[in-house]
């Protein structure tokens, strides 16, 4: 044979070898990830197990977390609740004091209101009374005035019919 045919038939049974080894080697691979499916399934299964306690032992600390956060929640709402009070009890006995004393202000503002009410009264009826007074004392003032100048008058006339003939 020539060497074209033998390197040709070299390559075709190279092919078929090739094929028949293409075909071996799915067949081990098949075989191995059986075997591998086989070695991890049990893994996978154990791993899901962990996870799964894993999830258990989260929801369980985060259920605890929660009713310990409620807990505290409920227990500075408490304490909030009997701060307010506290601090509204404290504010009526400051501010119980300082009502009674406004109204006691109040009560003595009005009669000095009153009182001044009163001494106003007074002042005009003594303004009053005054002014009259002035005034009669003035027109008796003017009236006695009137009659010293008259007689003055008459004085000096009689002076001069004297003193001048």
């Amino acid at each position: 044979m020539d060497k074209e045919m033998r390197e040709y038939l070299d390559q075709k049974l190279l092919v078929l070898a090739t094929k028949d080894d293409v075909e071996k080697l799915r067949q081990e691979s098949k075989a191995n990830l059986r075997q591998l499916r086989e070695q991890i399934n049990p893994i996978q299964e154990e791993m899901k197990r962990e996870l799964q306690k894993f999830r258990e032992e989260i929801l369980s600390v985060l259920d605890q977390s929660n009713r310990a956060l409620d807990l505290s929640v409920q227990r500075i709402n408490e304490e909030g609740a009997a701060q307010v009070i506290q601090w509204r009890e404290e504010f009526k006995a400051v501010i119980e004091p300082l009502r009674e004393e406004v109204y006691r202000l109040k009560q003595q503002v009005k009669q000095v209101g009153e009182e001044f009410a009163a001494l106003d009264g007074k002042i005009k009826e003594g303004f009053t009374e005054v002014k009259e007074e002035l005034g009669s004392m003035i027109k008796f003032s003017y009236a006695d005035l009137e009659k010293r100048f008259n007689a003055l008058e008459a004085r000096v006339k009689s002076l001069e019919k004297m003193v001048l003939p």
